[in-house]
């Protein structure tokens, strides 16, 4: 390490410079460094050292270099690059300057009601993204959603997705994916599609409206029996203001049956944003943005300029219904109005006719009078 806290990585030096290690996981280590050429950010996930012999783990990080720089999209972050140097392997990333969601979660708590729907709204966008390329990511949660200090959502970590083209590098009976998030067909070793991510997305959401977990370990059972189980308190008992279509949506997500369970990411996401865009007036990124502020995770003012019905009360859930009356009785009204405009209409032609004929007493019913 330099003397200004910086790090060396071999095989770097010419390409990056102030290499600082931010975090640690499982698998590897996450730096973030500067691109020289470029002058721009990056995120350097490298394989840890006591596990650079593991033949495995070194193809499931190739794996998922090629898996994330296959798929551009602005919900999901992007892979700069893939480098090996002696014994080392590198993923350069899109560096994310943000916090990951179960950050936020642990800091605020339950996400008011309309973050928490932009947020998914845009997790759900990147995430059918990954499906329409045939892939599962297999291990959505918060950790691996990041919320930037710019208010946008990216989706992060494909080190377990599967791919049909890559293969499959699980064992038969190998369990992969993070115990609280997993799906009943993960756990039993069942052959698995893009429903058990909806499942995964189902309890990240359920987090961010409750700030706890669905499925728990209890002296009864353990998280796995749970999680198949379907036991979980329902939302209703941590948030008695939300929309009953927010509830509809998290248990649809958490449905054990895949017969009742959401089956598509693109239909939820279209759904959500649907319900976002017809009951707040404001950009997603700006109320997101000045939730981080009001949360004390972003430094700022917290004065945005958004309009105050954008807030945790949905406009059209608001209990001022006057607005909604006077367009319904102006409605009734315009309707009144043409009715009797098209009755004089025809009492005026009846009475201009200047020699009706019997003919049209007996005209066959529906036929035009006048040819």
């Amino acid at each position: 390490m330099s003397e200004h806290g910086f790090s060396q990585l071999a095989g770097l030096e010419n390409t990056f410079d102030q290499i600082q290690k931010i975090a640690i996981g499982g698998m590897a280590e996450l730096y973030r460094g500067r691109q020289k050429a470029l002058d721009r950010p990056v995120a350097i996930k490298r394989i840890k050292p006591e596990l650079r012999g593991n033949e495995e783990i070194k193809k499931r990080f190739q794996r998922e270099a090629r898996a994330a720089a296959n798929l551009l999209h602005h919900n999901l972050a992007h892979v700069y690059d893939y480098i090996e140097h002696e014994s080392e392997s590198y993923i350069i990333m899109e560096f994310i300057d943000g916090f990951d969601l179960s950050d936020l979660i642990a800091k605020a708590g339950p996400i008011p009601a309309d973050v928490a729907m932009m947020i998914a709204t845009q997790a759900l966008i990147g995430l059918s993204y990954i499906h329409s390329h045939g892939m599962v990511h297999r291990d959505i949660k918060p950790d691996n959603i990041r919320v930037s200090t710019r208010g946008e959502i990216k989706i992060m970590d494909f080190g377990i997705a599967y791919d049909p083209g890559e293969g499959n590098l699980t064992r038969p009976g190998m369990l992969v994916g993070s115990p609280h998030y997993l799906s009943p067909e993960q756990i039993t070793g069942s052959k698995i599609d893009s429903r058990a991510d909806l499942f995964s997305f189902g309890i990240t959401f359920y987090e961010m409206l409750t700030g706890t977990k669905p499925f728990m370990e209890s002296q009864n059972q353990t998280i796995f029996n749970a999680i198949q189980q379907g036991t979980y308190t329902p939302i209703e008992k941590f948030r008695s203001d939300l929309n009953p279509y927010v509830t509809r949506t998290v248990e649809n997500c958490l449905e054990i049956d895949l017969s009742k369970r959401a089956s598509s990411s693109l239909r939820l996401a279209e759904s959500l944003q649907s319900y976002v865009i017809q009951n707040y007036s404001v950009s997603p990124d700006a109320r997101i943005k000045q939730f981080l502020v009001q949360s004390s995770m972003l430094k700022g003012s917290a004065s945005i300029e958004i309009s105050e019905k954008t807030f945790d009360t949905p406009i059209q859930s608001s209990k001022d219904h006057g607005g909604k009356w006077i367009i319904l009785i102006a409605i009734v009204v315009a309707l009144g109005i043409g009715f009797l405009l098209f009755k004089g209409l025809e009492h005026f032609k009846t009475k201009s006719t200047i020699e009706p004929t019997s003919a049209e007493s007996v005209m066959p019913k529906g036929q035009d009078k006048n040819p």
